[in-house]
């Protein structure tokens, strides 16, 4: 039997030289999905239990949060101040006064938005998963800045963690419950995936992988829910490094900060045992620690404007 809250069993993999440096109580049942604003000292994340989108602002420390009308997946920083949602069966873009317009609709019968992040060139990939837990009803899609939706690759269970290369010659996919990582090429011109191979099968490693970040040297950071911490792999995937966190579910990581060091660790208290929470008091908040090295910087969805916006199945 594998026991998910075992120790990683190489004291000389852990991540020392990582220290937390600030936490924000921001009271989260789960928080996911975190990207950085350039210029702002802000983090946009959202909670997809309430379900909300959030803005941090970790000058003052206060989150500003908006409610929305179903379940949410993931959010981007979109044209015009705009803000891409994914909401259970549909992407929106929300505007400064909390209005949604339709950006596209594909069939997502028996299906929801998940986890989603934009390329480098702002085209937003988005995965789903099942209504009902059903494996393998999950899809990869590819939102372009036209607004036309894509279906890139199927057959999945959980749809998860997102990630480039630096160079964009490389995407990176989680599917978590089977607990595989996933590598494609990836053509940055075109916007396709090819030659899918797993480069890490998490079992026996301590909790389910989910978000993921890249770092400049192309390591990929892994959030281990259940794991209570962040697994670091080389770009083949090889298990380089664990880092600790003070709450046994991080959900995603994102790297911020003026010098693209402070990595940014979403987490959730959803589901706790009344002990887990008492043990690990910051469940639910976001936390950053002080990274050696500098993350890959995540753009925002290129899509048009407001008034451009169209709906495409």
């Amino acid at each position: 039997m594998i026991d998910d809250r075992a120790p990683l069993n190489a004291s000389r993999h852990r991540l020392a030289d990582m220290p937390l440096v600030e936490s924000w109580p921001v009271k989260a049942s789960v928080a996911e999905c975190p990207h950085w604003i350039g210029g702002t000292n802000s983090l946009l994340w959202i909670d997809g239990v309430r379900p909300s989108v959030n803005l941090l602002d970790l000058t003052t420390g206060i989150s500003t949060e908006t409610i929305v009308p179903a379940k949410i997946g993931s959010a981007a920083p979109g044209p015009d101040g705009t803000t891409l949602l994914a909401l259970k069966d549909a992407l929106w873009l929300q505007d400064s006064r909390a209005e949604l317009h339709p950006c596209a609709a594909p069939d997502m019968t028996g299906t929801h938005f998940n986890d989603g992040k934009c390329d480098p060139l702002g085209r937003f990939w988005v995965g789903s998963r099942s209504d009902d837990g059903s494996p393998g009803k999950g899809s990869l899609y590819r939102l372009d800045p036209d607004g036309r939706i894509i279906e890139m690759a199927n057959g999945f269970d959980v749809c998860n963690g997102l990630a480039w290369s630096p160079d964009a010659t490389a995407f990176y996919f989680v599917d978590t419950v089977p607990r595989l990582l996933y590598r494609y090429d990836y053509d940055l011109t075109l916007g396709t995936i090819a030659n899918r191979q797993v480069i890490q099968d998490f079992a026996g490693v301590p909790g389910k992988p989910d978000g993921l970040a890249v770092d400049i040297g192309g390591n990929i950071w892994c959030a281990m829910w259940d794991g209570a911490g962040i697994q670091r792999l080389s770009p083949d995937g090889e298990r380089i490094g664990w880092l600790d966190t003070p709450c046994p579910r991080p959900t995603s990581c994102a790297f911020g900060g003026d010098d693209g060091r402070m990595l940014l660790v979403t987490s959730a208290s959803y589901g706790l045992h009344p002990a887990d929470i008492e043990q690990f008091g910051l469940s639910g908040s976001i936390l950053a620690f002080r990274s050696p090295v500098a993350g890959v910087p995540v753009a925002a969805y290129a899509g048009p404007g407001i008034g451009s916006t169209q709906a495409h199945g």
